[in-house]
């Protein structure tokens, strides 16, 4: 049979061993066969033949024979060969091209003379090919940070790695934005990565707004045509800011006096915040009479606080007094670094006290029976405020009886009494008067009784002139 028919070949490699050494070279397209024998030896004394096989292509199902000359005793063989008579054989399933093995032969001569012996080889020529088999397989991540704070921009990274071992087709990723985070590019972002090569990574940063206080966590989805999907989710917990302040205080006093104001800031947000100073402003008109903890500049009382933790509160106490009747608006504020900043205000409305004084004096005195005199009735405010309905009632006595009156208001003459028209209201520093025009009657010393009555006064004031008729 042919070669070619048969992808077979039969080799024969004969060496013979005489008294001298030899070495026998067999070369094929297939294989190479190398025997090699010692040139002399003693009888009774081993020695080796090696035999060397080398493949000169890829080649299987191969086998070396070799047989044990007359005269010569095996003794064994290298590797463990099958021995059949005189005939020993090996076989090797298979030899990559320029690859080689080597087998020994150890025998012993007998007597004296030659020995010689035959070796052959065949091997079946081989066609190989390998196909790779592999699998794909995704592994996604996504990282982010653990805290943001309310409107800040937070970027995710989604990285996605082909673990497997052959190519992941047509990989598209999903990314589904959370309630709570904000992207220009709607609810559900969709990146086509393609191919990915196995060992291969691509990332994909998102950036998102954090719209919303809570904990928000955001999955990715990785999927491709020959590999099943994955996911990965990362949490934000976004965090509020918050600053505010409160101010309370009298919403009336008296001129003079002292208000007491409370000042109350917070941290409403989950964040510490630093350098935080609380700012009062005194109104023009007031005067501050004590800020305790502050640093009182005129009118400005200052407190700081280095650090102000998340949720605590801090109260502080102002106490104003003022001269200047009206509302007064005190006004406080609070910054942070961070930005933050509040303000408040509390208002009093500072009023004036009103007092009056009450004159009442003659114009002649002494008199005797028949001859006038005029009373003058003065009322002034002396005091800080305005002071309504005020009026005055004039009581003679029996030795003088009033004949006319006049003034500021309307006079009304009834019998010994004189009663007037109330004055709407007066003001601070202003005054008011009436004249009464009286005649002596009768001997005696004489006394008018004036009594003065406002909204103020619950009880009226009585003033006495004394006046003298001889």
């Amino acid at each position: 049979m042919s070669i070619n028919a048969l992808r077979t070949a039969l080799f024969l490699a004969m060496l013979s061993i005489a008294a001298f050494g030899a070495t026998e070279v067999v070369n094929s397209d297939l294989a190479t066969l190398t025997k090699t024998a010692p040139d002399k030896v003693v009888v009774g004394e081993e020695y080796a033949v090696e035999l060397t096989i080398r493949a000169n292509a890829n080649v299987g199902d191969v086998t070396v024979t070799d047989q044990v000359p007359e005269g010569a005793r095996l003794v064994r063989t290298e590797p463990k060969a099958e021995v059949v008579g005189n005939t020993v054989t090996w076989k090797t399933a298979e030899l990559a091209a320029g690859s080689a093995t080597t087998m020994t032969l150890v025998l012993s001569a007998l007597g004296d003379g030659e020995l010689s012996s035959c070796a052959t080889f065949s091997v079946v020529p081989v066609a190989c090919v390998t196909t790779r088999v592999g699998r794909p397989a995704l592994a996604i991540t996504k990282t982010g940070p653990e805290m943001a704070i309310l409107n800040d921009m937070i970027t995710y990274d989604v990285t996605v790695t082909n673990t497997g071992t052959a190519v992941a087709r047509n990989v598209v990723v999903t990314d589904n934005v959370p309630d709570g985070l904000e992207h220009a590019g709607g609810k559900a972002l969709i990146f086509e990565l393609g191919n990915l090569a196995p060992g291969e990574s691509r990332s994909i940063p998102v950036t998102c707004k954090a719209a919303a206080r809570g904990r928000h966590c955001n999955t990715a989805v990785a999927k491709s045509s020959n590999v099943g999907e994955v996911t990965a989710q990362a949490c934000t917990k976004v965090l509020i800011r918050g600053l505010e302040i409160a101010k309370t205080g009298i919403p009336v006093q008296f001129l003079g006096k002292t208000a007491g104001y409370t000042i109350v800031a917070k941290n409403t947000g989950d964040t510490d915040l630093t350098n935080v100073i609380v700012t009062d402003t005194a109104p023009a008109g007031t005067r501050i009479i004590s800020a305790e903890g502050a640093t009182v500049a005129g009118n400005v009382a200052t407190w700081t606080v280095a650090n102000f933790g998340a949720g605590q509160s801090k109260t502080y106490k102002l106490v104003l007094t003022s001269r200047q009747a009206g509302t007064h608006c005190n006004n406080v504020n609070v910054t942070s670094t961070e930005g933050l900043t509040a303000e408040s205000q509390a208002c009093t409305d500072w009023k004036g006290h009103p007092a009056l004084l009450l004159e009442v004096i003659d114009t002649v005195d002494p008199l005797l029976p028949g001859e006038q005199t005029t009373y003058l009735i003065k009322v002034t405010n002396q005091g800080t405020a305005s002071d309504t309905n005020v009026s005055v009632a004039a009581a003679f006595p029996a030795q003088i009886t009033p004949i006319s009156a006049a003034g500021h208001t309307d006079a009304k003459v009834s019998g010994k009494n004189v009663t007037v028209t109330p004055y709407p209201e007066l003001g601070p520093g202003q005054f008011i008067e009436w004249q009464i025009q009286a005649k002596a009657d009768t001997a005696g010393d004489s006394r008018l009784k004036v009594k003065l009555s406002s909204s103020l006064l619950k009880t009226p004031v009585t003033e006495e002139e004394s006046t003298h008729v001889y």
